[in-house]
């Protein structure tokens, strides 16, 4: 596909409802793909339930690149399954953002059936008030000189709560893999919770495996210096928390949609909503 697919999902109606969705996606060896879903509420007054199954078939040398922003109500809860199936020479990169949201749970199935099968996951979510958002991931490594990284990120703030749960398997046979995985949160107020379990399990001894969870607090060491070179503590605190997700964005290569995210994330750090529920594919693209 010669540009980027956007699908906008919008919940808007006098009384509260349910959606249901399945996603099927099949690249064929060689094809090429990018996609960015967008889930928005612009009602806040109902209740609504958004539940999505999506299955990804990424063949031979072909290559897929997804990304999915959520912007929604306190009202909207939202659970998604991905299940991935990479065949050898695969490339598979996935970055998820939540900016709002009321309940949301993410779950990741992948599969590197293939040799040579590459796998990216990303995540990062900004949590306010009492939003729950939960991310969880299983990567399956089946087939030699495969390779995965996983990326999450979260800022926590008032009485919101998150989870993390990141799973890497080595199956017998899958010699020479590469796979790390990296959790990193703060924690903005007292209130806030975090949940991580990162895990491994390996049956080989030729690979290279890691992973870790950190959760901590602002650099109070860096907040005093910007405090005394006269910038503000709100606005200082805002810019730690902006820098700290860059790399998370950084993982996006879908022209035009870094640089929209690095706009959602300030306005959302600033305390102004994400305000995405008004763009076009052209204002991600272009």
């Amino acid at each position: 596909m010669q540009r980027p697919l956007q699908l906008v999902n919008i919940f808007s109606s006098p009384i509260s409802l349910a959606a249901f969705r399945r996603l099927l996606i099949v690249l064929d060896e060689g094809a090429e793909m990018q996609l960015l879903v967008c889930d928005h509420t612009q009602d806040t007054a109902n209740s609504y339930l958004g539940s999505q199954i999506a299955e990804v078939y990424v063949g031979a040398g072909a290559r897929f690149e997804a990304c999915s922003i959520e912007e929604s109500s306190v009202n909207t809860s939202r659970y998604s399954r991905m299940f991935v199936r990479q065949e050898r020479d695969s490339h598979f990169s996935f970055n998820s953002t939540t900016l709002t949201c009321g309940t949301t749970r993410n779950e990741f199935s992948i599969d590197l059936n293939g040799e040579n099968a590459e796998t990216h996951l990303a995540g990062m979510v900004i949590g306010s008030g009492n939003m729950h958002i939960d991310n969880d991931s299983a990567i399956r490594h089946l087939s030699p000189r495969c390779r995965s990284n996983q990326l999450f990120k979260y800022v926590l703030d008032d009485a919101s709560t998150a989870a993390f749960e990141g799973g890497i398997l080595v199956a017998p046979g899958a010699q020479f893999t590469e796979a790390y995985q990296s959790n990193r949160n703060i924690l903005a107020s007292t209130e806030a919770r975090m949940h991580c379990k990162p895990q491994l399990e390996i049956y080989n001894d030729d690979v290279k495996c890691s992973h870790g969870a950190t959760t901590g607090q602002l650099d109070n060491d860096a907040l005093f210096y910007m405090r005394s070179r006269g910038i503000p503590e709100a606005e200082a605190r805002t810019m730690l928390m902006q820098a700290f997700m860059v790399d998370v964005i950084d993982s996006v290569h879908i022209s035009g949609l870094r640089e929209r995210l690095l706009h959602l994330v300030d306005r959302r750090f600033s305390g102004t909503l994400g305000d995405c529920s008004g763009c076009r594919s052209t204002d991600c693209h272009e």
